[in-house]
């Protein structure tokens, strides 16, 4: 299977471009458009602040215990009543790997090891989302399995599927990707991850 990691989610490109952002966060005056660095942005002329719209950081991973895969079942949000792999915002004063143990906690109750890096995703959704998603291969090191925060739902399904109900095709193109005996992968660091230069 060949790799993919760029989706599109809307048929709306031109809509992509849409940026409600209006008022300065710095200083509160409005916002006027111009051209900084060849694109069109909107900058503050009373303090010069530039808006830079930039891709939101996530990570999901693949929670795998021998030839099983824990899934959720969405309770809120894009995909409401189907399944997702776990996934969550990367926060300003986080790395990588500190945020995917920590969404692995709030959603599954579970501790987790993250084993490897299994791909990058960009997925642009409507009205004007844009993600930059990290997938993460991870295995159960302790904690209770229990369903949190927007998970309403926990099951553990064999690998060989079938799956259920899936919200995300990048979710089941890793997945089928995954089941292939050599699939490609980069080791994640090891360590303390708790963003010590904070």
């Amino acid at each position: 299977m060949d790799i993919q990691q760029i989706y599109w989610h809307t048929e709306d490109h031109d809509g992509m471009e849409d940026d409600h952002f209006t008022y300065c966060p710095l200083c509160g005056k409005h916002l006027m458009h111009e051209t900084v660095d060849h694109q069109p942005r909107k900058v503050c002329t009373d303090c010069g602040y530039i808006h830079f719209r930039n891709p939101s950081p996530t990570v999901s991973l693949l929670i795998i215990q021998g030839n099983r895969v824990l899934l959720g079942k969405r309770s809120s949000g894009p995909g409401e009543e189907r399944w997702a792999t776990h996934s969550g915002y990367i926060e300003f004063d986080e790395d990588f790997l500190t945020t995917a143990v920590r969404e692995a906690k709030e959603e599954t109750g579970l501790d987790v090891g993250i084993l490897s890096i299994l791909n990058v995703t960009d997925s642009f959704f409507p009205p004007a989302q844009h993600f930059l998603n990290l997938y993460l291969l991870a295995r159960v090191i302790g904690g209770q399995l229990q369903s949190g925060d927007d998970m309403g739902e926990l099951r553990w399904f064999p690998l060989s599927g079938p799956f259920p109900n899936m919200t995300f095709q990048e979710d089941m193109d890793l997945l089928e990707r995954y089941r292939q005996a050599n699939h490609p992968s980069l080791p994640a660091e090891q360590g303390d991850h708790k963003g010590d230069a904070f």
